[in-house]
């Protein structure tokens, strides 16, 4: 459990916040690259902030202010031209660095241009994600993450679900293991998309959880014992403050073949705050061996959601069907995991935010209890004026060197013969 303070500093991150100017040291998605035409601006929230992404003449992406610093009109609907967004009410010209370019009504007071500054954060793009940094001072080093390397753009998928709660409530399930033996069980072999891993999870329901804290965040080694014998072990990891990254998910259609082996690649979740309210789930499908299925991933993992909203609500009970709790899925709402998550984490407690001093938390709890406490304590380095964890500079050690996912199913033990009289 938190207490009421504790849960208050991880969940509100506006921009004037502890936990918020703690989200904003490290560099955040803030959109999918698809999203982002080359002549057409794009509104974007992020962290109780409301701001605008264009593109400039040579296509980099920027991030400023999302109103006009004259008459606070929505620059999504400017003009890209000039190498920065004009304001469509007076043609004032904003650079993607904050700087008034030109204010053609103000003929005869060229200084006044010159004393405008327009909020503008620096941004890349990769593997199918644009990032920024809205933090002070100078940014860090960009996350050193294996599938930003251009040569594996085939073997990567990014795309992105809207959730309605809180960004803790979404990345805590990335630390849970032992949710998979029950909210992503399938009733039949039949009606699941990898009937080989649920048959796995639902084997040993309650694992051998072990949390390592790493340079990173935070490793997590989940061992099921399994009838026979054998185990069952999953190495996931959760990477300061908000991803999760984690294997067994299908990136390929079974009826087109055989799939790569299981740890030539992974998935990862970023859980970014749009307000205290509401979150994107941004994902990466990434396979370092083979160039991804992705209209597999699109129509099938995915399916159901052929946007960015899934059409299952806390309005409408996210369509769960008893009858396919019976017979198909334990949860009643579909084969998509992504559906799966979002219903559970969108209705836990009355509002958009739980109260968590009211939890009784477990020993399968383990890594949430320390993932708590390492987004607590980058809070207070944050507030105290130190880099947090996984906050890295030129010339630093690349801690992802050591992150690693795993999925490995290991046999019984192999028994002694036994000796007979003569022997």
């Amino acid at each position: 459990m938190l207490s009421k303070s504790d849960n208050d500093l991880l969940t509100e991150t506006g921009p004037a916040t502890p936990g918020g100017r703690m989200m904003r040291a490290y560099w955040q998605p803030v959109a999918l690259v698809g999203e982002l035409l080359s002549d057409v601006p794009l509104a974007v929230r992020v962290l109780s902030e409301d701001l605008v992404l264009f593109r400039d003449a040579a296509g980099a992406p920027h991030l400023i202010g999302r109103y006009c610093p004259h008459r606070l009109v929505d620059l999504s609907y400017g003009r890209v031209e000039g190498g920065g967004l004009r304001c469509i009410y007076h043609g004032w010209l904003l650079s993607g660095d904050g700087r008034c370019l030109e204010q053609p009504g103000e003929r005869g007071h060229a200084g006044f241009k010159d004393r405008i500054r327009h909020p503008a954060y620096p941004c890349f793009e990769a593997a199918g994600l644009i990032f920024a940094y809205l933090g002070e001072g100078p940014p860090p080093r960009r996350p050193q993450f294996e599938f930003f390397d251009p040569r594996h753009a085939a073997g990567v998928w990014a795309g992105k679900l809207y959730h309605e709660c809180n960004w803790l409530q979404g990345h805590e399930g990335n630390v849970d293991p032992q949710h998979l033996s029950f909210l992503h069980r399938f009733m039949s072999a039949a009606a699941a998309l990898d009937p080989g891993g649920n048959a796995l999870v639902v084997d040993d329901v309650a694992p051998d959880i072990e949390p390592e804290e790493t340079r990173y965040g935070m490793r997590i080694r989940t061992v099921r014992t399994l009838t026979g014998g054998g185990r069952y072990v999953r190495v996931t990891n959760h990477v300061m403050p908000n991803c999760g990254s984690f294997g067994g998910v299908p990136m390929f259609d079974p009826a087109a073949g055989p799939p790569p082996h299981e740890n030539s690649g992974y998935q990862l979740h970023w859980h970014v705050p749009i307000d205290d309210n509401s979150h994107w789930k941004y994902t990466v499908l990434f396979n370092r061996e083979r160039a991804l299925d992705k209209r597999f991933i699109t129509d099938k993992l995915f399916g159901e959601q052929k946007t960015f909203y899934s059409r299952r609500t806390r309005a409408n009970h996210h369509l769960q069907d008893r009858e396919e709790m019976r017979r198909q899925s334990f949860a009643g709402v579909g084969r998509n995991f992504f559906d799966h998550d979002k219903l559970v984490t969108e209705v836990q407690g009355a509002g958009a935010i739980i109260d968590r001093s009211q939890e009784h938390l477990g020993t399968t709890d383990r890594p949430l209890m320390l993932m708590r406490r390492l987004l607590l304590q980058a809070v207070r380095d944050v507030a105290e004026g130190r880099d947090p964890q996984f906050v890295e500079r030129d010339g630093a050690p690349d801690a992802l060197a050591e992150m690693r996912v795993e999925v490995t199913v290991e046999p019984p033990p192999a028994r002694a013969p036994e000796l007979t009289p003569a022997q």
